[in-house]
């Protein structure tokens, strides 16, 4: 190992990482908290390796990033023969090969739906890229965006994000952004009547409430978009790219947008990249003008490692099959959420496609584990899900996540090469879990209480501490208080 690599491995394992004084200091103090602060050392395929040795199931997979599993090595020797050629890199007047031969893939995955691609650096960039293009090529200012939906971070992707909470205090957004219930074609229509929308943007499997949408509403979405002149969007962010069954969740639903953006699966995990796949007419009518070229422009977009990583991760996921083990894998996996949700009333119900699944919490009828889920929603109406979240992976050494803000749910994102055993094992373990929370003496607030509480689940122990009872004698309480 070289000099610098030396380095790395010391920093790695030391006791005090300089990203807890100088990177999102407040979000790294949350996680440790909640006792969610192991310090991982090794990554290779579903798994993770904290300082102690001790292997994780890595059900999360960097936001998704990981379908081909961590660190996979047919990504990084590609990597590692482009960084071996010299090749000219970012020269910005001239045609990039390595792009060039990224986009003709793309292209040929999506079966000639679209036409052109312009690569970003991120699904947030995509999506702005995409909403931009939409103004531009019909004149209009207004969008369209659905409940529950999330499209990216930046000034134009959270104007469009169907989570009031996290627009708070950012506020004026971009002007005219209207949100549509899910599945609401009557709300859709009357929108589109109006005849001033530039774009309806949606995710075919919603990324933060794990919801997919019904196929009817999909292509009735696009029917009524060309009618009345606005262009369809396709978030396929997180969904592109196999994990939902298909190569494109959309196309796969008979849906033909007009605009498609990707990234996280396509990035293998290595670089930053992101894609958005235009129509022909709607790229003639945003650079038809000589000098137009230039509209758009991302410096690093195209860069050589960028487009590698793309093209390495495509071969892969072919060599793979990756929708189609995805579908089989995601059959098998929500099969035994099913299994699990016969015996554990707190399960609600399962939301999802391929291998991308929610699992919905509900109270359970347990007077013991009700009152504490009942106490722990007012404080919080995803506090329960954050406790099942804590629990698995400290106990369990299973990395899951809550989806969205408010969502009482476990959102699962497992990759393409994880194991039957263990996404079995997953729903095994989730079980215990569940059944455990039934004690009260490893109840859900006293999941929470081991960490979270101290800070984060202040107003849950609040809650608790106003309460005139012990926890024994919860139900009791509940019978005389509404909240």
């Amino acid at each position: 190992m070289t000099e610098f690599g030396e380095a790395i491995r010391e920093h790695l394992n030391s006791a005090s990482h300089l990203s807890r004084r100088h990177i999102h200091p407040r979000l790294l103090q949350m996680f440790e908290l909640a006792g969610l602060d192991a310090v991982f050392t090794r990554a290779e395929g579903p798994h993770l390796w904290d300082s102690e040795g001790v292997r994780y199931l890595d059900l999360l997979a960097g936001g998704g990033v990981y379908f081909t599993g961590r660190n996979h090595p047919d990504i990084h020797g590609a990597l590692i023969d482009v960084l071996g050629m010299d090749l000219p890199n970012l020269s910005i007047v001239n045609a990039s090969p390595l792009g060039g031969l990224l986009a003709e893939r793309l292209l040929g995955l999506a079966e000639g739906r679209f036409a052109k691609v312009v690569f970003a650096n991120s699904g947030s960039e995509s999506n702005e890229v995409a909403l931009r293009f939409a103004r531009q090529c019909t004149g209009r200012r207004r969008f369209l965006y659905l409940d529950g939906a999330f499209h990216g971070r930046s000034y134009g992707a959270i104007s469009v994000c169907g989570f009031p909470e996290m627009r708070e205090r950012a506020e004026p957004m971009l002007p005219t952004c209207t949100p549509i219930r899910i599945n609401d074609l009557a709300a859709l229509r009357r929108e589109l009547r109006y005849g001033d929308v530039a774009a309806l943007i949606v995710e075919p499997v919603q990324g933060m409430t794990g919801i997919a949408l019904e196929r009817g509403f999909l292509r009735e979405a696009e029917n009524l978009c060309n009618q009345h002149g606005s262009l369809l969007i396709m978030d396929e962010v997180q969904t592109g790219l196999g994990r939902t069954g298909s190569w494109f969740s959309s196309l796969d639903q008979g849906v033909r947008p007009h605009m498609m953006t990707l990234s996280k699966t396509l990035s293998g995990g290595a670089v930053p990249v992101a894609a958005v796949l235009v129509a022909d007419d709607v790229y003639e009518r945003v650079y038809g003008k000589f000098g137009s070229g230039l509209v758009y422009f991302s410096t690093f977009a195209e860069n050589n490692l960028a487009m590698v990583a793309g093209l390495a991760t495509l071969d892969v996921l072919e060599a793979l099959d990756a929708p189609a083990e995805s579908a089989r894998k995601g059959k098998l996996l929500r099969d035994a959420l099913v299994d699990v949700a016969s015996r554990c009333d707190v399960i609600e119900r399962i939301e999802g496609r391929g291998l991308m699944q929610t699992v919905y919490f509900r109270n359970s009828d347990t007077p013991v584990l009700a009152a504490q889920q009942a106490l722990m929603g007012a404080a919080d109406s995803s506090a329960f899900a954050a406790s099942v979240h804590v629990e698995m992976f400290r106990e369990q050494k299973v990395i899951t996540q809550i989806p969205g803000p408010g969502v009482n749910g476990l959102k699962v994102l497992p990759p393409v090469v994880t194991e039957d055993s263990e996404l079995l094992s997953f729903a095994s373990a989730l079980e215990s879990t569940l059944s455990r929370f039934t004690d009260v003496r490893s109840g859900p607030v006293a999941s929470l209480g081991k960490g979270v509480a101290r800070s984060a689940a202040k107003g849950v122990r609040e809650v608790l501490a106003a309460a005139p009872f012990d926890l024994p004698d919860a139900a009791r309480f509940l019978e005389k208080k509404t909240f």
